[in-house]
């Protein structure tokens, strides 16, 4: 585990000083728990010269001393900027250190320029993101976990949907039932979307009652060791139209169309118009408002972005999911997620739960 994140580390470093910069300053949690192990709520990394240097506060003493292996650590009772310049770490004049100007405040930003006056600041953009995007074998180890417990929930929450339940219970069940079946919990709050509902792609889970002739979307996913999942199904509450078919049949085909696209050295875009072409062709080009699919880690949402202007090309061993969807306001919708490996020649969906339409 410790060589683990030592390789990370190395490869950021590589990344800093290619960039001709002599450290760099990283305040967001998850990257810092990418590249140190650390889970608690409070940290900063700071690497200088291809060392690196946590710091916390008194909360995290043991905790900090448990996790962090391959970083000095300080445990401040000041601020990080007091505890960085009696440290001494970068004293010299005109150093120039990389932010991560997504995940720094204006506030903050300020207080780097006004305690260390003396060094040259550059703003940088996802240069941890992009390389935690290509995950290693703890990591698809992790996923490929969570996502077999989110297969395992919805194959035992089918038998609770029926007329007469609501949203919000569905919800709980499944909170519920990746507690008890090994997760942490929910990688983010279930989407349980019934009827006009449905037709909205983020809506929150409400007291709502199912009813006959209900599409019900379901956008769930279970967090395991940090590893985020993201699945989602479409239900029917019989009995089906052939409307209700004509949707779930074109989003079925176009997701079928995005996985057999992707694959390493394949652009985001492509993937993205593989899916969103079979939608547009069938008339429904202005119901589909959404991008395709995302990265997954210990980020539900992450790089690669997998939409039409992104030309970013695809790499193997990352996780991403594929989910195209028609929302009909007012009548109902539907979306199929999987999380995907992509590999050199294939893209290869790692949910087993079935993509047929189920009726109840």
């Amino acid at each position: 585990m410790n060589n683990m994140f030592q390789k990370r580390l190395d490869q950021v470093s590589h990344k800093i000083n290619d960039l001709g910069y002599d450290g760099f300053y990283i305040s967001n949690l998850t990257n810092i728990r990418y590249l140190t192990g650390f889970t608690g709520s409070a940290g900063l990394l700071l690497i200088i010269d291809g060392v690196s240097y946590f710091f916390t506060d008194g909360r995290y003493i043991k905790q900090s001393s448990e996790q962090v292996k391959n970083s000095k650590i300080t445990i401040i009772d000041s601020s990080y900027f007091e505890a960085i310049t009696q440290a001494q770490l970068i004293k010299q004049n005109n150093l120039s250190i990389g932010f991560e100007s997504e995940h720094i405040s204006f506030s903050n930003y300020n207080g780097l320029k006004k305690n260390f006056s003396h060094i040259n600041w550059h703003p940088t953009n996802s240069i941890v993101e992009n390389i935690a995007s290509i995950k290693d074998q703890y990591e698809i180890d992790s996923l490929k976990t969570a996502i077999q417990i989110t297969d395992y929930v919805f194959e035992k929450i089918i038998s609770n949907i029926k007329p007469g339940v609501t949203e919000k219970y569905i919800s709980a069940k499944i909170s519920y039932l990746f507690k008890t079946n090994g997760a942490e919990g929910d990688s983010y709050e279930s989407i349980i979307a019934s009827g006009p509902n449905s037709a909205l792609p983020h809506a929150r889970p409400t007291d709502r009652k199912f009813q006959k002739g209900d599409f019900i979307v379901m956008d769930f996913g279970a967090l395991y060791n940090g590893y985020h999942a993201d699945m989602t199904r479409t239900l029917l509450i019989g009995p089906a139209t052939k409307k209700h078919q004509e949707i779930y049949d074109i989003v079925l085909k176009a997701q079928l169309n995005g996985i057999n696209t992707a694959k390493e050295g394949v652009s985001c875009s492509s993937v993205d118009n593989a899916c969103r072409s079979i939608i547009d062709n069938n008339g429904y080009a202005d119901f589909f408002n959404h991008s395709t699919g995302h990265g997954l880690g210990l980020e539900v949402h992450t790089l690669p972005r997998i939409h039409k202007s992104n030309n970013q090309l695809l790499q193997s061993n990352q996780v991403i999911t594929i989910e195209p969807g028609i929302y009909l306001p007012d009548w109902g919708g539907v979306r199929i997620e999987d999380d995907c490996l992509i590999s050199k020649d294939q893209c290869i969906p790692l949910n087993k739960s079935t993509k047929e339409l189920i009726i109840i």
